[in-house]
């Protein structure tokens, strides 16, 4: 009984290990965080490809629970994970899906700016009704990106946030910041891993 629960505790300590709790956010007291968190995810995996291309599910999640910037909504968002992007498509945002357009590009004090290498755009209507802040909780935008095969850059990334008040006028500084770009795996990848650890301490135990 004793072998069968150390077995038991190595796999759940390795199950540990190959999860990794998240993604390491910046904020809220970085340059032109405003009092708000930030984090940039993907699956690792691309969700499809072609001969010259893949598409990647990249999430840009907000925490504007300590924002502190004045302003009433989150207006605009723009991740950078390529410095090249042949497709971007949005396919979750906070609140309705079909208030937000989209395009390649980054973010100028009107909003999205339909320029900047890399960058892909977010923008609510205007006025804008979806993101308010402070909230306290988190936002999720959800792009389905397709970049040139191996052009997604693992590790590294850059985001750009506009903040408005409740007609669409900038408030405060445009968020521009570096940020990690990391893997969070998807829930079947991590059962994979657990049933796999599992069989392991079995094994163990058995042989014992």
């Amino acid at each position: 009984m004793v072998i069968r629960l150390l077995s038991a505790a190595a796999a759940i300590s390795l199950l540990s290990l190959a999860m990794p709790a998240g993604a390491t956010p910046i904020g809220p007291d970085c340059g032109t965080c405003q009092g708000a968190t930030y984090e940039l995810t993907y699956s690792g995996s691309p969700i499809s490809s072609t001969p010259t291309t893949q598409t990647f599910e990249i999430t840009l999640t907000i925490n504007p629970t300590g924002y502190n910037g004045g302003g009433a909504f989150i207006n605009a968002v723009a991740p950078k994970v390529s410095s090249a992007v042949d497709a971007v498509k949005l396919v979750s945002a906070p609140g309705t899906l079909t208030n937000w357009t989209t395009m390649t590009g980054g973010i100028n004090a009107n909003g999205c700016s339909g320029s900047g290498s890399g960058f892909v755009c977010a923008k609510d209507t205007s006025p804008p009704t979806d993101a308010p802040v402070p909230f306290a909780g988190t936002y999720s935008w959800v792009f389905d990106l397709t970049v040139p095969t191996g052009g997604l850059t693992p590790n590294s990334g850059s985001i750009k946030v506009q903040y408005t008040d409740g007609s669409g006028n900038k408030v405060g500084s445009l968020v521009s910041e570096e940020i990690t770009l990391e893997v969070i795996p998807e829930p079947s990848t991590l059962l994979l891993v657990a049933a796999g650890l599992g069989v392991l301490a079995r094994r163990r135990w058995l042989a014992s």
